[in-house]
């Protein structure tokens, strides 16, 4: 069997961030820890082509020694290393995506995790937001012109001259992907990003953390405030998509596009696809039907026709208007050099000058810079006029946060935080930081601004006076991590490099994609959101070998592939209110009577969008071959389940621990059971009763909502991972931490 046919078939079922229902499993079946044994490896898959030379700033020329392999005997030193083994919790953490959250989860407990890897995900939640406000959420022309072409009746007409829409928007940083509301970018490398993707997500992002653009209904944080609940409850999407009842009138201000409060302001309906060719499917398309209900959003109906048009903007009041300009209060154009501001009266100085007071937000250079960094810092210029921006003079009453003197943001705003890895880095007590080492990686063509979200990770880690080391790509060219290795042949490589912080650093950063890529390149995923096919095999090979190898005392004994080699248990957790299932490879070795009392470090990964831990077995059979024959020392690999649970229709309960469907049914394990995995009933339950109760997948966050709105506390997919670790602790021959 070839190493490489295994790790391939291995990596793009963990990177295949798929649509597919079939992939949503939340294990194979309720077998306890001595049960399935994964065995299948799919055939040899073609290479994709390898990115060429192109080093973005910062790249650094430090590279990894590769060292002789001594894969064939468990010490095959000629004397012993007295180097006495760094204290170590024997627990490393990482994900790819939606798991890049691995990053949130460990800085809540750093002391439980020596490693952690964000690869390509969304960990800074703060950020995020942001983007999408700016980004996503825009691209519509000034109401005045709106108003005008509403009197013309070309509000939805795509040819109107002057053009009724005003995208892209401007995008503020490197590796930031242009886009509007109205022109989304599609793309199919991992995720298919049509425009129901993008609706989807916008409501999950929502119910995970409350409504983020304007206050949240008071008994339904995924909804807006001002909605008719009991309308809202009593109507299905058709109906309110074919009859929206516009939010009542004290919460339909807005300062860009109904500061007089003259416009209903509706629930919105957007397209399911678009039907006239040539469009993307990620685009509006004024021929298509709105009837794709999105919870979360607004829009201003300035013709009053009941629906959405073409030009008409969403409705949009997520914090008061602030100038992201940093302390000195002015944008660069009016800075004096001196930390003040030229006289605001006068004209900008043309062409403007880059950075005079030196307080612009740089990822390489100024880390700690405010001016541009996409969050309000304490000192900035901001309008007291509440979440509306119209003052109560104009509006005629005061609404949320008006003349308090402070800054004020939707209350979902306070819970993302507590979800935000960047925050977490820069406020974590530099005691409790000092026990991670922190890998990250993304791409410079990630749709979903993966790139930006790295960057401002390792910004972080450089506040705090850590120095991740920059790499351009992952091998086969200078600045790259192994520069002297060509792509293809790094997978068969990383069991004898040195991953030692001394060696490649304590902190990376590995930004792949070539910024010269021809367009097949590109098609085939170069620099995207998982990049091509060996991009994404590398991805996770770097960070599983490296976690595993940084573990101090580690065992290279050879043993046969264990029996069982991996199995789907649950526990009772406590967050969801449910049992929850979860997927476990043990090491060789790990059932034989003579290791009866050996430990084993454990390295936790957490999937993608749209997969459950289920679809990460095939890494049971990968990680034993490679620890079976002395390449990789041995260790426990769990994958959590990030996948959303579900609810019977019939009896409305919540399933956290279900099977694949075979013939229609799925094996569920009773979700009140709190005891011991063989003490639990397992009960089929037709597949056509169970409905998630999330858009995709969790986020690895503590929700608040479920996707009808429902406010819930029974939602707590991180705390359920945390309580994971002390399950495996408990469950299985974990090995002590030595700190």
């Amino acid at each position: 069997m070839k190493l490489r046919s295994c790790l391939v078939s291995l990596f793009l079922v963990a990177t295949a961030c798929g649509d597919s229902s079939s992939t949503l499993d939340t294990k194979d079946s309720a077998a306890p820890p001595d049960g399935d044994v994964t065995s299948d490896v799919e055939p040899d898959a073609p290479d994709s082509a390898e990115p060429s030379d192109g080093v973005p700033d910062g790249a650094s020329d430090t590279s990894p020694e590769v060292v002789d392999d001594t894969s064939d005997t468990a010490d095959s030193s000629d004397a012993p290393d007295t180097t006495p083994p760094r204290p170590s919790s024997f627990r490393a953490i990482g994900g790819m995506s939606m798991g890049a959250a691995a990053i949130d989860i460990a800085l809540e407990e750093p002391a439980t995790f020596d490693m952690v890897g964000a690869l390509g995900g969304y960990a800074d939640t703060t950020y995020m937001m942001a983007q999408m406000l700016r980004l996503h959420f825009q691209g519509f022309c000034p109401l005045e012109a709106l108003e005008t072409a509403a009197r013309a009746g070309t509000l939805d007409d795509p040819t109107a001259s002057p053009p009724v829409t005003c995208g892209p928007s401007v995008t503020r940083h490197a590796l930031e992907v242009p886009m509007d509301w109205n022109h989304l970018r599609y793309d199919t490398n991992g995720i298919t990003m049509t425009r129901g993707f993008y609706g989807e997500i916008i409501d999950n992002f929502s119910a995970a953390y409350g409504n983020l653009s304007v206050i949240q209904h008071p008994d339904a944080p995924l909804l807006p405030d001002g909605i008719d609940l009991a309308w809202w409850n009593s109507t299905s999407p058709a109906e309110r998509c074919a009859h929206p009842r516009p939010i009542e009138t004290r919460r339909a201000f807005n300062a860009e596009y109904n500061p007089d409060g003259l416009y209903p302001v509706i629930p919105l309906c957007d397209i399911d696809q678009p039907v006239t060719p040539g469009l993307l499917p990620s685009e509006f398309d004024v021929a298509a039907p709105r009837n794709r209900s999105i919870a979360a959003l607004l829009a201003v109906d300035i013709n009053g026709n009941g629906r959405r048009d073409l030009g008409e903007p969403l409705f949009l009041n997520p914090w008061e208007r602030y100038q992201d300009v940093g302390l000195d209060g002015c944008p660069n154009a009016y800075e004096d050099g001196l930390g003040g501001c030229i006289d605001a009266t006068s004209r900008p100085i043309a062409p403007p000058p880059s950075d005079p007071n030196g307080d612009d937000f740089d990822w390489v250079a100024n880390p700690d810079g405010l001016e541009n960094n996409d969050r309000y810092d304490l000192g900035e210029p901001f309008q007291d006029f509440g979440l509306d921006g119209v003052p109560a003079s104009r509006s005629g009453f005061a609404d949320d946060g008006e003349g308090n003197g402070v800054w004020d943001a939707v209350p979902a705003f306070q819970r993302l935080l507590t979800h935000d890895a960047d925050t977490k880095l820069r406020t974590l007590p530099a005691a409790s930081l000092e026990h991670l080492d922190v890998w990250v990686d993304a791409g410079i063509r990630d749709v979903l601004d993966a790139g930006v979200v790295a960057r401002n990770l390792v910004a972080a880690l450089r506040s705090r006076g850590r120095e991740p080391v920059v790499y351009h790509d992952f091998a086969g060219k200078p600045g790259a991590l192994v520069p002297s290795v060509a792509p293809n042949d790094l997978v068969n490589a990383v069991f004898s490099i040195d991953w030692s912080p001394a060696a490649v650093g304590r902190d990376l950063y590995i930004e792949y994609g070539d910024p010269a890529a021809t367009q097949a390149q590109i098609d085939a995923g170069d620099g995207k959101h998982v990049g091509t096919e060996i991009d994404a095999l590398n991805r996770i090979a770097t960070f599983l070998s490296a976690a595993i190898l940084r573990m101090p005392e580690p065992d290279y004994t050879p043993y046969e592939l264990p029996t069982p080699l991996s199995a789907t248990p649950s526990f009772y957790s406590a967050g969801l209110h449910a049992r929850r299932g979860y997927t476990i490879a043990f090491p060789p070795g790990y059932w034989e009577p003579e290791n009866a009392e050996r430990r084993y470090p454990v390295i936790y990964f957490l999937h993608g969008l749209g997969q459950a831990a289920s679809d990460l077995g095939p890494a049971a059979l990968v990680t034993g071959i490679l620890m079976s024959d002395g390449r990789l020392p041995k260790a426990l690999i769990v994958f959590p389940d990030g996948a959303c649970c579900f609810v019977d229709k019939e009896t409305g309960l919540r399933e956290c621990a279900c099977g694949t469907p075979s013939q229609g049914v799925r094996m569920c394990v009773d979700p009140a059971c709190e005891g011991p995995e063989e003490t639990c009933a397992v009960r089929p339950i037709p597949d056509s009763r169970l409905e998630r109760e999330c858009h995709k997948g969790s986020l690895f966050a503590d929700m608040a909502a479920n996707r009808w709105g429902e406010p819930r506390t029974d939602l707590g997919y991180k705390t359920s991972v945390r309580e994971l670790v002390h399950e495996v602790d408990k469950t299985f021959r974990v090995r002590h931490p030595t700190r």
